[in-house]
């Protein structure tokens, strides 16, 4: 009849842990516990505190994220995969997948690239026969899905000694965080402690809701992590999709880079600029000839300049002609799932002076995501999770 208890516990209605539960997703959890005790009316002696409050939370995210990993396992199962995502029965797996994506005409994208060279240089013109992607139709995609990690304080195992020295970097906490978004607009968001995980939850929730079967493109928005584009060419190996780098984590990656390797503000700006430009226009090989032009009085530090070469070099087959993409309405960026990074975590983990264990962040950052996909009151009522779009009717972020 009840779910088994600790010899000194309370059995917690649907309310009080709707309460419990969710007050800390938005303030700390000694807020939480004064707003708690508070509309409970709870008198002195009786009151709930703020260990108690965290320790909730840590195991009723916890069981939340095993209850969604069972789910992804059975997912992955029924549709012919092993839970760790790769391929068990491939007649299975094949008959229940479209490969036939949906490009935009020819003609159309010969119009945009018209427009966009008329009245500039040469050099700077677009060419439709050295442009290395293809153009999905946004009205016929599978999903843009949108992947990305932040990071919070990891917390201290125990007290620093007294005299003791100083560490030189704080050990950081990293949370994976997702935004899936089909063709009408409709998203749903994920949270995982690593990004292996994600990538399997990600393959299971799209099985699930019929994605991967109907006709269009799968892409992928990140900000050129190796790991995390490793994980998803390791899982979605079996299908057709593509990869393009955020631009605006471009963007900040290059002006970071140049501030340490070129000589003087002025200068550093202009090659900034001229550089941005190129990429804009998906011109990688003409980015990298300009840092490799720069003469010796103009560069400080050369292993940096080396970097920003290689990291252009390495992820020069998911820079697209980003102009040419925004002409045509398509997006260029990953803010929403930078949008969905400030609700689940920075908002609430990110402050001066915090600190979190792993499980801490992690439960909070599950319980959160729960409460942004509209499904936590059927996961208060059934303990389960819908694991569908249609669970939360919002617009796109």
């Amino acid at each position: 009849m009840f779910p088994e208890i600790g010899s000194r516990e309370h059995y917690k209605t649907v309310c009080f842990r709707e309460l419990a539960l969710f007050y800390p997703c938005d303030e700390s959890y000694r807020k939480s516990a004064q707003k708690l005790n508070r509309a409970l009316w709870r008198k002195e002696g009786q009151e709930v505190s703020a260990r108690t409050m965290a320790n909730l939370v840590e195991r009723e995210g916890e069981q939340l994220a095993a209850s969604l990993e069972k789910k992804a396992e059975h997912i992955l199962e029924y549709h012919g995969f092993n839970t760790n995502g790769s391929i068990k029965h491939q007649e299975k797996v094949f008959g229940s997948i479209k490969e036939e994506d949906v490009m935009l005409a020819r003609e159309k994208v010969c119009q945009m690239i018209e427009e966009l060279n008329r009245g500039q240089e040469k050099e700077k013109q677009i060419d439709i026969l050295e442009l290395h992607e293809t153009f999905e139709d946004p009205n016929a995609i599978k999903a843009n899905i949108s992947i990305d990690d932040v990071c919070c304080k990891k917390q201290k195992a125990e007290g620093r000694e007294r005299r003791s020295a100083p560490k030189e970097k704080r050990d950081m906490l990293n949370n994976t965080v997702a935004h899936v978004q089909d063709q009408e607009s409709k998203t749903y968001t994920l949270n995982t402690s690593t990004v292996s995980q994600m990538m399997t939850i990600v393959l299971a929730f799209l099985l699930s809701n019929g994605m991967l079967c109907k006709t269009g493109s799968l892409v992928f928005f990140t900000d050129g992590a190796r790991d995390l584009r490793g994980a998803i060419q390791d899982i979605f190996s079996f299908i057709s999709f593509k990869i393009i780098l955020d631009w605006f984590h471009l963007k900040k990656k290059c002006k970071d880079l140049l501030s340490m390797a070129i000589n003087g503000k002025q200068v550093k700006n202009q090659i900034l600029t001229e550089l941005l430009a190129w990429l804009w226009l998906g011109k990688v090989h003409r980015a990298i000839k300009l840092l490799q032009d720069l003469s010796q009085d103009q560069v400080k530090n050369t292993k940096e300049l080396h970097n920003l070469i290689t990291y252009l070099d390495r992820n020069s087959s998911t820079i697209p002609c980003y102009a040419l993409r925004k002409k045509l309405g398509l997006r260029v960026s990953s803010n929403a799932v930078e949008k969905a990074n400030d609700l689940l975590v920075s908002n609430r983990q990110k402050h001066n002076g915090m600190s979190w264990s792993a499980d801490g962040s992690t439960c909070l950052a599950t319980l959160t995501c729960l409460r942004r996909n509209d499904e936590h009151m059927h996961w208060l009522l059934h303990h389960d999770i819908p694991f569908q779009f249609d669970a939360a009717q919002k617009p796109a972020a």
